[in-house]
């Protein structure tokens, strides 16, 4: 292939690398390498940066609410492995401050779902359908159980409120970052600009493959004919809006956001004529809004952990993460520090100073010093996206294309954390979903590969087939036979 990587943004990665505070650029907006991140740590070997260069060790999360501390999530690969789902419940059983034992155990109504969920499509669509908060309140779930752990996680995770979440996503990512396998909660922070690691890719990509870059450039059509694909047209941030220019292409693999998809979808025509896109207008966004700052005191402000997730106060529907950055770049603790906020609607309209307060509100959950007179700032950086990344709202399933979407033009696919998350769409995901890093990662390589293998069989002889994305590591035997009793019940017409 000549493949061209056509990006709006100025340099590949998005908001990688936007900070400045303290002359850092690690992004606004901090992300993990999780432990089932089999994929992100295959491209940094590639690449040849070190995942221990670009990433601090495993480290325990702490959890904090207006009331304070609420849980310490240890680092479970450490400890001795025990069946799905028992290690995060047994290691975290001596944590919790305020979340009674009872409470705990009645998140064991949620199992029958976890198993069902993703037996097949019509399960996937069923609890598609309903919100994660009624799921709940149907299962019997304590309300302290759920606004302590699973309401912050889930927005943490999904930017979403469970009461506006779809079921089937908000099982998937709980199985996928937390049950299914004792180490998968396990991440590891970054300690160099993420800016790094992706214009390192882009070099490796252009010396080593002769990939073209069309930075600050969007996708404002796609060509095609009765039968393929003929290429995009694209304009160039300092072009007026007739100044498009067309791009030939054999094969185009789309790989926008759910803000810009439906309005390519739309320029294009193929809302009308493409039923597997003709949905994507429903699509919606959440919004994120990311806070750095500097200290300024001589005393550094100290948190007791480096990586923290947040819930609002009550009755408030925004999550989130705040870390010391100094301690995960292996520097100084206690000077720089950041809070990203999901969901985060009412810090939109927030001017920097404002936007400044919340954060130090937030942080104060964990140390009040930093509300304090002389916590003040040295410096101060941020950024707000009000459509940062897709909102999985209940019956949101059936509007995500597919990799290959019905009807559209032969050599079109969709890549991004956006792809149907169902299990007949597993070849496409390998399992792994959500908004992750990991599933667009194995998304954009599977629609790779399938172009590829699409291209080998219209007889493009010069082209070789390649070695596919890796999946999630397997289900345990034990949850796998679960879910095969509940198969064979099901055809003989059993329902539990």
């Amino acid at each position: 292939w000549d493949v061209t990587c056509v990006d709006a943004a100025p340099e590949p990665g998005g908001v990688a690398g936007r900070g400045g505070t303290g002359g850092a650029t690690i992004e606004l907006g901090v992300k993990g390498c999780w432990y089932h991140y089999k994929n992100v740590e295959r491209v940094l070997k590639d690449i040849g940066i070190s995942l221990d260069d670009a990433y601090g060790d495993f480290a325990e999360t702490a959890f904090y609410s207006s009331r304070g501390l609420e849980v310490v999530s240890p680092v479970f690969s450490e400890r001795p492995r025990l069946p799905a789902p028992l290690g995060p419940l047994v290691y975290t059983a001596d944590r919790f401050t305020g979340l009674p034992l009872a409470d705990r155990l009645t998140a064991f109504p949620l199992t029958k779902a976890l198993l069902e969920f993703d037996l097949d499509d019509e399960s996937y669509a069923k609890y598609d359908a309903i919100s994660f908060e009624s799921l709940c309140r149907d299962a019997g779930i304590s309300s302290k159980l759920y606004d302590t752990f699973l309401k912050p996680v889930l927005l943490a995770l999904l930017f979403v409120p469970p009461a506006d979440l779809s079921s089937a996503a908000a099982l998937s990512v709980l199985n996928n970052y937390v049950l299914a396998h004792q180490p998968d909660f396990d991440v590891r922070w970054p300690k160099r600009p993420p800016s790094d690691i992706f214009l390192r890719w882009k070099a490796v990509l252009e010396e080593d493959f002769g990939v073209a870059f069309r930075n600050s450039t969007r996708v404002s059509k796609i060509v095609y004919d009765s039968e393929w694909v003929r290429g995009v047209e694209v304009l160039a941030q300092s072009s007026s809006a007739d100044g498009a220019e067309a791009v030939s292409a054999d094969a185009v693999v789309l790989a926008a956001g759910a803000a810009a998809l439906p309005k390519i979808v739309e320029a294009s025509g193929l809302a009308r004529t493409c039923p597997g896109l003709s949905r994507v207008g429903e699509l919606s966004c959440a919004s994120v809004a990311a806070v750095r700052f500097e200290a300024a005191g001589p005393e550094p402000l100290l948190l007791d952990f480096a990586s923290n997730v947040f819930s609002g106060r009550e009755g408030e529907n925004i999550a989130g993460t705040f870390f010391d950055i100094g301690e995960l770049r292996g520097e100084e603790r206690g000077k720089v520090f950041e809070v990203d906020a999901y969901n985060a609607v009412e810090w939109m309209d927030l001017d920097e100073a404002g936007l400044l307060e919340a954060a130090k509100e937030v942080l104060a959950m964990a140390n009040p010093a930093f509300l304090s007179a002389g916590a003040a700032e040295a410096s101060v950086a941020s950024a707000k996206v009000r459509s940062a990344a897709l909102r999985w709202t209940p019956g949101i399933h059936l509007a995500t294309p597919r990799m290959r979407p019905e009807g559209a033009p032969e050599g079109l696919y969709i890549a991004g954390d956006l792809v149907r998350n169902g299990p007949g769409e597993f070849e496409s995901h390998l399992g792994a979903r959500g908004l992750s890093q990991e599933k667009a990662l194995v998304t954009g390589l599977a629609a790779g590969v399938l172009a590829t293998r699409d291209a080998l069989r219209r007889g493009c002889c010069q082209l070789r087939d390649v070695p596919g994305p890796m999946p999630v590591e397997p289900e345990e035997a034990h949850i796998r036979a679960a879910k095969e009793s509940l198969l064979a019940a099901r055809s003989f017409g059993l329902q539990f």
